[in-house]
C-alpha cells in the first residue's frame, strides 16, 4: 500500500475529531439567540420544600 493511501484515513479521522470538538461547545451567538426567546409563565409552580425523610444525614 502506498504511503499516501495509508495516510488518508488518518487525516480523515483527525478532521472528524476536530469537527466533533468544535461542535461540543455552544457558541456565544447561539446562546445569545436562545435568550431572545421569552418563556411565558405556565402557572405551574414547583414545590421546593424538602421532605425531612429524604435529607441526607451527616
Amino acid at each position: 500500500m502506498s504511503p499516501i493511501r495509508a495516510s488518508v484515513p488518518a487525516v480523515l479521522a483527525e478532521q472528524t475529531d476536530e469537527w466533533a470538538e468544535g461542535r461540543r461547545y455552544l457558541g456565544l451567538e447561539v446562546l445569545a439567540r436562545c435568550r431572545l426567546t421569552p418563556v411565558s409563565n405556565t402557572g405551574d409552580e414547583v414545590n421546593t420544600d424538602t421532605d425531612p425523610a429524604l435529607e441526607l444525614s451527616a
